[in-house]
């Protein structure tokens, strides 16, 4: 680790120049005192500085200040995340642990929730956030309370609930670069003394900011979405309250789409050998279809050349500018999210009854341009649809005496269906003349995918006891029975004899078959697993001082197993175990000078055994266990009053991760050794700084100004570490290190009704790399996968924001 990149003279630059923006005359002395936040992290309200584990939480009034939009934005505000996106799939990570299969048969290591509901699909992390009251990422294993799928930490999304006897309202209106349009409008009514009603609804669109050059092509990364939420709460005497929520989000428009960052690959330029199929077909897998004619030119952007139609094999070069693409196929999506819930909560003296009821329904469908070319070669369709229910029960002490303790159980259900389809020309026509050899109507040489049906129950419990005024002893524990079962269909062609890949019980099933080629076959098979662990947790806190507290713990996590979802074909098992962590940590939370200053750190070491694994080869993407990784690092948020209007904030996250000796298959059916790599998604560096300040204007309302500034060091992307130029395998996982500054100016009136926002993101336009991504292996490049793709954050952008409220 460079620690220079730290005090380098741009970013010791930065740091004058946020200094010099303090008023003239301001006293050295602090005078002003931080927020104070109560989070919900162990199912209790608490302030944020007693709760002894290391959280980040952001109240409604920092979200606003940050401009926070969606989970992707807590990047910048939180030390050791990393969060990166492919269309509707997304990647959250913490502490080297993340969503390592984008099939359905696999679980997210960071677990997502939305005020109290675990969302079981990585999807859900892509969506717009509207009407926050507040976010709380908790960092490391969260085995006991949270459950599995918590190896590497849990975000808790607080949407704003009813206030009984106020009626108000706020409408808010932006216009930004790319022709961003956004409405948001929420309301909160009084229905009598005992009830409320909230609703907050919000429609944005925009054009896309990456250019399509292709005559009459979509721009990429644009958006077309809009929501709706309400909440209809109840208070039942004294001693009870009812919530009621639902909640609805779309997406649409083109989206988020990769482009590829390499020369074309032999998808579009090399020539193999044809499928050996019956008289009179002959397919190229990784180029134009031989003997099969194009039903339009194409014309060579580089030369001016024009191609076809006919079999030629096109030189087609690839443009590998940022945010400029050249692709004929009209690319979509559309995505959706549905949530309902029902909270119950009943004070019995004693104890407190609490009862959360959720549902949620989610879908997907993706249209790619998978030549990422002006050839009309291949498209990839990706569609998923997700339906899940959950009950949790809880029972919770009243917080009398020295012991703290909670009880429950939890039942979790969820179905999903996924589907790749790989269409045009090269598919179609291979598809199309095998079809009749097995009977039956196949729309596609790739066309994958399987149901999957995951039932989980736990019983958890945790208690705190007080051993004197100063320190407190915490322990829990979390009994957890999982089970998965799936149905895996397929029909596949790999562009070689494929017998051999065969297990010897593939015949018995009479819905499987092998094409007289050998090279084709389709499939459908059905799968399952259960395993049940129990993870546990115990920690120790000291309160040293009236406002510091030091605390250490030490805690596991367990992620469920999973169903590969290309399993016919593949050289690993079906089913694919779970994945554990242990993890020690050392902490410190602090308020200091009369509570002007908030410091809080914490040191870890996380050993995780049974890693799980995705590798994108020849047939498609395989999960599997590794052996394991070591992650650990230090993390550090700081928050500082300096006078009575400027606030200053600061965060740092260095880590130090690295595979165990071990070996991985490649893309190439053989090995390679990654001991000693980087973890994917771990970058050794990041940090932030922020500054708020105020100024009163008299009688003519107030401004609030926030810079920002975030580092975040180059990161791979997968566990091979393959980087241009070096090594053996073939390929570039790494994303280069890159800075991003953001400004927002806040004008309010003297009512504080009207509030005029000016924002600029990115201020500098740097290329920032977010995301690096393989598709699927047809090129068979060791090291897995096919074409090397890149997700670019977005460029510098501007916005205005008028809003009122009353």
């Amino acid at each position: 680790m460079d620690l220079r990149k730290i005090f380098s003279p741009k970013n010791l630059l930065i740091a004058a120049a946020l200094s010099a923006l303090q008023p003239v005359g301001i006293s050295v002395a602090w005078a002003a005192q931080l927020e104070e936040i109560v989070v919900t992290a162990q199912k209790r309200e608490e302030r944020l500085q007693d709760v002894p584990i290391t959280i980040s939480a952001f109240s409604s009034l920092q979200l606003e200040d940050r401009g926070f939009n969606s989970v992707s934005d807590l990047t910048m505000m939180t030390p050791s995340m990393q969060f990166g996106n492919f269309g509707p799939i997304t990647f959250v990570s913490m502490r080297g642990i993340g969503n390592e299969n984008t099939t359905a048969g696999g679980d997210p290591g960071v677990a997502m929730h939305i005020d109290g509901i675990y969302l079981g699909r990585p999807v859900t992390a892509l969506f717009t956030a509207f009407d926050t009251e507040r976010v709380e990422v908790l960092r490391g294993p969260q085995g006991t309370l949270y459950g599995r799928n918590a190896t590497g930490g849990s975000i808790n999304l607080i949407t704003k609930k009813p206030v009984i006897e106020e009626f108000s309202g706020e409408l808010d209106l932006t216009y930004g670069d790319y022709n961003w349009r956004r409405v948001r409008g929420r309301m909160n009514l009084p229905l009598g003394d005992t009830s409320a009603l909230r609703i907050a609804v919000y429609t944005e669109d925009r054009d896309g900011y990456t250019e399509n050059l292709f005559a009459g092509g979509k721009d990429e990364n644009d958006l077309n979405d809009w929501g709706v939420r309400g909440h209809l709460s109840f208070e039942l005497g004294d001693k009870g309250s009812l919530l009621f929520s639902a909640a609805h989000i779309d997406s649409g428009g083109v989206g988020a789409q990769p482009e590829a960052r390499e020369p074309f690959p032999g998808t579009t330029t090399t020539p193999v050998s044809d499928f050996a199929g019956p008289p009179g077909f002959a397919f190229n897998p990784l180029g134009p279809a031989s003997g099969q004619p194009y039903d339009k030119n194409y014309l060579d952007p580089a030369t001016g050349t024009t191609f076809g139609p006919g079999p030629t094999a096109m030189p087609v070069v690839n443009n590998l500018t940022p945010f400029v693409v050249s692709k004929d196929l009209d690319q979509f999506n559309d995505n959706s999210l549905t949530l309902f819930s029902a909270t119950f909560e009943w004070d019995f003296d004693q104890f407190t009854f609490k009862s959360i009821s959720g549902y949620a329904k989610s879908n997907f469908e993706i249209h790619k341009d998978e030549d990422y070319s002006i050839l009309d070669l291949a498209e990839l369709v990706l569609t998923e649809k997700s339906e899940q229910f959950s009950q949790e029960f809880q029972f919770l002490s009243s917080g009398d005496g020295p012991l703290d303790w909670i009880a429950g159980f939890y039942y979790f259900n969820e179905d999903v269906t996924r589907r790749s389809t790989f269409l045009r020309g090269r598919y179609e026509t291979i598809a199309a003349n095998v079809s009749g050899f097995f009977g039956r109507s196949i729309p596609s040489a790739f066309d994958v995918g399987g149901d999957v049906e995951s039932e989980s129950f736990a019983l958890f419990g945790q208690a705190s006891y007080a051993v004197s005024d100063t320190v407190r002893v915490t322990a829990g524990a979390r009994y957890t029975d999982d089970e998965k079962t799936g149905r895996n269909f397929g029909a596949q062609f790999l562009g070689g004899n494929v017998t051999s890949l065969l297990p010897a019980t593939f015949f018995d099933n009479p819905n499987n078959a092998l094409h007289p080629s050998g090279q084709f076959i389709i499939y459908d098979e059905r799968v399952g697993q259960s395993w049940d662990e129990l993870t546990y947790q115990l920690s120790v806190d000291w309160q040293f001082s009236d406002a510091s507290m030091l605390y250490s713990s030490y805690s596991t996590g367990y992620k469920s197993g999973g169903i590969n979802q290309v399993p016919v074909p593949s050289l690993v098992s079906v089913i694919y175990s779970p994945e554990f962590v242990d993890a020690f940590e050392v902490g410190l939370k602090s308020t200091l000078f009369d509570s002007r200053m908030q410091l809080n750190a914490s040191l870890y070491h996380n050993k995780y055994e049974d890693l799980q694994f995705q590798v994108f080869r020849l047939a498609g993407p395989e999960a599997f266990n590794a052996k394991g990784a070591t992650v650990q690092g230090l993390e550090v948020e700081i928050q500082a009053a300096v006078t009575d209007s400027l606030v200053l904030d600061a965060t740092i996250g260095l880590t130090d991760s690295e595979f165990d000796n071990q070996e991985l298959p490649t893309g190439g059916g053989a090995t390679a050794n990654i001991g000693g790599n980087q973890v994917q998604r771990t970058p050794d560096l990041t940090y932030s700084l922020g500054l708020v300040n105020e100024w009163t204007l008299e009688d003519r309302g107030s401004l609030r100004l926030r810079l920002e500034y975030s580092y975040t060091d180059e990161i791979y992307y997968t566990a091979f570490n393959r980087r241009a130029g070096f090594g053996d395998l073939k390929g570039n996982d790494l994303a280069g290190d890159y800075s991003n500054a953001n400004a927002r100016l806040f004008w309010f009136s003297p009512d504080e009704k009207w509030t005029v926002e000016l924002s600029v993101t990115n201020i500098t336009d740097e290329v920032q790399e977010g995301n690096v991504f393989r598709d699927i292996g047809f090129l068979d490049i060791p090291g897995g996968g096919g074409t090397e793709t890149i997700a670019y954050n977005p460029p510098r952008q501007w916005a205005v924001r008028i809003g009122y409220q009353f």
